[in-house]
């Protein structure tokens, strides 16, 4: 079935008024159930299905040299917690062109530093409004596996 605007979207995530970003009450309804399977979904959806893009939102303050952190503390927090995106994939993204092998690790070849990318992968985040009969589709298939 493909998408249509006359679904219901879900929004994934929002700034709250500390500029940090959580995952909506609408998401956590219908994927709250899957846990960090639900992180997981959202990190793949960051990046390009990629296995170790699914860890794209498993994040510890601490862990963050090359960029400037958002507010807050981030100990790769439950869904109803504070989100932020690794710098991982930032900083390889910064150090490389548009042509790199693997293409999963390419840059755009303009010498964006790593807050850029960061940003952009958070901006992604907060934009991001899947149809809820594809979410609950994900949701249930995961169960079904499980």
């Amino acid at each position: 079935m493909p998408v249509s605007n006359t679904e219901e979207w879900i929004q994934i995530a929002q700034l709250d008024e500390q500029d940090q970003i959580r995952f909506t009450p609408d998401f956590r309804d219908i994927m709250g159930s899957l846990g960090w399977e639900a992180k997981a979904f959202v990190g793949h959806l960051l990046g390009l299905w990629y296995d170790a893009f699914e860890h794209m939102l498993d994040y510890t303050s601490g862990e963050a040299i090359f960029s400037e952190d958002q507010p807050g503390v981030f100990d790769r927090n439950d869904l109803d917690g504070p989100q932020d995106v690794v710098e991982y994939w930032a900083k390889i993204w910064s150090e490389n062109d548009k042509f790199y092998k693997p293409p999963h690790e390419a840059g755009t070849g303009l010498g964006l530093d790593v807050s850029w990318y960061r940003d952009i992968l958070r901006a992604k985040l907060v934009s991001l409004r899947i149809p809820k009969g594809v979410l609950i589709a994900y949701r249930d298939r995961i169960f079904g596996e499980i």
